[in-house]
């Protein structure tokens, strides 16, 4: 029993200490990476297991003093830290006027099944989980696009705040889009396939003429949003511009209007224009991100394929004519540039662009996988009155 306290109490402080260094110092590599992810999804976790930390290195301390003093102070550290991570997270969400729900930041641990209503194929080969409130419509809609890096990810990433948007009113439709083969971008087995990230856009623009066809009980095209975390969310505002200049539909515009289409193709079908974009932690300037997904989206460098850059990277689209934007970001985020998404907003806000970026404390990347969160519970808040205030 000694050596197991005393194993069990050097790896409990090994743990608490690598999350606690890398919720205050997120640039210290591996460390850093470690310690954002579990305190934007998991920080009451995290408090629990320090105070039990604590317990730990004091049963531990009689057969082993030094190893039970020194678990107990990393895990008292450890609380102290979390303490100051939950009541920056509990400040931001008061300042957005969220009161956060505790028990469930502790209980809902994932993404419940949010139950679409039905699965319908909005394109060849392309479906739409469909997420539609009780009362009569038509409803104000919502496509939602998965993340996953371009290159994986699924249509239920956010199946339970799907699910939590329809019983507020607003219809989803969350869709799939079509994905790179496997090895492709990285010299595998699928070198030599077309760059997809135009593609992806068009798959997306499908799904808003889908919408705009359903109109009538169900669906409100006139007040149609575009919406998507990660690269799902650089493809609801990529796709945003594109449909509001007139570059971009399910059929690709000619090249005499900006597109890459034949010369003779018809213009794209006029629309109402989305009425705005929830953007959850998104890659807004592609020449930031990793080579191989350059590879993937533009078929070479950022560098080298300015024209496809200017159609995909939300960073080279910011004007006056986009619609209001809300931005959700994670202050540590390692996957996304924090400080780019801060001056992308910015540049929103001095064209002229309606909106906000909201920025949850001491998280990283995709911190509302959780729906219970603290993150996920003042994103979701954030998104609904941002919603509510396009009506």
């Amino acid at each position: 029993m000694t050596s197991f306290l005393r194993v069990l109490a050097l790896l409990w402080s090994a743990g608490l200490l690598v999350v606690l260094v890398g919720a205050f110092r997120p640039e210290t590599p591996v460390l850093g990476l470690a310690g954002s992810f579990v305190t934007g999804q998991y920080p009451l976790h995290l408090t629990l297991a320090a105070v039990l930390g604590i317990l730990i290195g004091l049963a531990a301390r009689r057969a082993a003093p030094f190893t039970g003093y020194l678990t107990a102070t990393v895990a008292l550290a450890t609380v102290i830290g979390m303490v100051t991570v939950l009541a920056a997270q509990g400040r931001a969400a008061s300042d957005e006027g969220v009161r956060l729900d505790w028990t469930e930041a502790l209980t809902v641990l994932g993404q419940p099944s949010g139950a679409p209503d039905r699965t319908v194929e909005y394109a060849p080969g392309r479906e739409l989980d469909l997420y539609l409130p009780s009362g009569p419509g038509p409803h104000p809609t919502m496509v939602w696009v998965h993340g996953g890096s371009w290159v994986g990810g699924e249509r239920d990433d956010r199946t339970a705040f799907n699910r939590w948007l329809a019983d507020r009113g607003w219809a989803v439709a969350a869709i799939d889009y079509r994905l790179p083969p496997t090895g492709w971008g990285s010299g595998g087995t699928g070198a030599g396939t077309e760059p997809i990230g135009r593609d992806q856009q068009r798959d997306v623009a499908c799904a808003v003429d889908w919408v705009r066809a359903h109109t009538g009980d169900e669906l409100d095209p006139a007040r149609l949003v575009l919406a998507g975390q990660s690269a799902g969310a650089t493809l609801a505002l990529s796709t945003t511009s594109g449909l509001l200049d007139g570059t971009l539909a399910c059929s690709e515009a000619p090249a005499a209007l900006g597109g890459t289409g034949p010369a003779d193709a018809p213009p794209p079908a006029p629309g109402p224009p989305p009425a705005g974009v929830v953007a959850f932690h998104p890659p807004v300037d592609l020449a930031l991100i990793d080579p191989d997904l350059q590879q993937t989206l533009l078929g070479g460098a950022a560098a080298d394929s300015p024209g496809l850059m200017r159609l995909l990277s939300p960073s080279e689209q910011v004007r006056p004519e986009l619609p209001p934007t809300l931005l959700l970001l994670g202050s540590a985020d390692h996957y996304v540039d924090p400080a780019r998404v801060t001056a992308y907003d910015a540049e929103l806000r001095a064209a002229g662009v309606p909106g906000r970026l909201v920025t949850v404390p001491y998280a990283d990347h995709v911190f509302d996988r959780p729906f219970g969160s603290p993150g996920a519970q003042l994103g979701r808040e954030a998104a609904i009155r941002f919603l509510t205030g396009l009506d």
